[in-house]
């Protein structure tokens, strides 16, 4: 519990290798959950602000380490902030590249040495106290220890006390002088980074680094943008188009000419003949009074003509729907009249009344 409240402490001091592993691993939690919840725009908001918090505490913490510019201190914070929320509303892969420019800040803040020696608990120095966890190793280390056995109080190893002891003397140069060319390492590596950050910040190429630094940020900027504009055009643009209805009849009798009468699934008569039309396409509708004008209506031969509410095209065939209204005087016309037309079709009705009176269905409701 200590550890997480000193990620959130102002007051104390973390030094270089505590800062930057707690700005990469901010950098790289909100990498991997606004990625993981690109379609929860508020929580990827909320993940973005409290790492950047937390990136915003532990500069002030290298600040007071290092004593560097104030100026300085929103610098990697502040410009994770606007790249995560151009990142989430963005939505695009390539904008994730934006981080670099927090990244490249942090490494530059790296570059200023602490402003005094101190001790530092896993990296950390301040009112938060860590000393619980560093405790731990130094009981466990000691735990380790040999103890060397005894006879009549008389130590068995005391005739190689000064042996022994010649051997740590001798050994401990060795393991100092591997230590210091080590830390000489490290610390030539951070006085070059130093020297670098120096010459670029110099009053002289001040502008030109900041005027670089611009350019590069806006040109990922425009080509996650392009890119995601391109991407938007080639994807193919899905239409929520609603399953097809399957239609079933029922109750179908052929006629001679070439013709059917059946009943769908809302007692409607339909009548159906194959044609020469495109599947699947409105011909007429009564709710819209659009489409052929010749399907509007049937017409028998000395007989007043009926409405069609619907007529469609499927599998190469027209479907004429009417009314359940119409049903009986539908049938009494096939039955005893000539021929028909509709749709600028002509039906001839010979031998239709003797193929309804033999349908055990539709011979009850011819009226005769």
């Amino acid at each position: 519990m200590q550890l997480i409240k000193s990620f959130f402490c102002w007051q104390g001091f973390d030094n270089r290798q505590r800062f930057i592993l707690i700005v990469l691993s901010s950098l790289l939690v909100f990498i991997t959950l606004s990625a993981s919840l690109s379609n929860f725009k508020l929580v990827s908001c909320v993940i973005l602000f409290l790492c950047s918090f937390i990136c915003l505490t532990t500069t002030k913490r290298r600040q007071n380490d290092a004593q560097f510019d104030k100026k300085w201190l929103m610098a990697p914070a502040g410009s994770l902030l606007i790249t995560g929320l151009i990142i989430v509303f963005v939505d695009y892969g390539l904008s994730y590249w934006l981080l670099i420019l927090p990244t490249c800040l942090s490494l530059l803040l790296l570059t200023y040495p602490s402003n005094k020696q101190r001790h530092y608990v896993l990296g950390y120095n301040g009112p938060i106290n860590l000393s619980n966890l560093q405790k731990t190793t130094k009981t466990h280390s000691r735990s380790t220890r040999r103890v060397e056995p005894t006879m009549n109080n008389i130590d068995v190893n005391h005739a190689n006390t000064h042996v022994h002891t010649d051997n740590v003397e001798h050994a401990r140069p060795t393991n100092n002088t591997t230590q210091a060319n080590a830390n000489v390492n490290v610390n030539k590596r951070l006085e070059f980074a130093e020297s670098i950050r120096l010459t670029l910040f110099s009053k002289m190429n001040t502008r030109i680094t900041i005027a670089v630094i611009a350019s590069f940020f806006l040109l990922i900027l425009l080509l996650s943008w392009v890119f995601s504009s391109t991407t938007e055009v080639e994807s193919p643009v899905e239409h929520n188009v609603a399953p097809q209805e399957i239609i079933t009849f029922q109750h179908i009798l052929s006629f001679p000419d070439k013709f059917s009468v059946m009943f769908d699934a809302d007692d409607a008569l339909v009548i159906h003949w194959q044609a020469d039309v495109l599947d699947n396409s409105e011909i007429w509708a009564l709710s819209k009074a659009t489409g052929d004008i010749s399907c509007k209506v049937i017409e028998f031969n000395n007989e007043l003509p009926i409405r069609t509410y619907a007529v469609s095209s499927k599998d190469n065939g027209l479907y004429a729907y009417f009314s359940p209204l119409d049903t009986k005087a539908l049938l009494k016309n096939i039955a005893f009249k000539n021929n028909f037309s509709l749709c600028g079709y002509k039906f001839s009705l010979k031998g239709s009344q003797a193929t309804l009176g033999k349908s055990a269905f539709y011979s009850p409701l011819i009226e005769y």
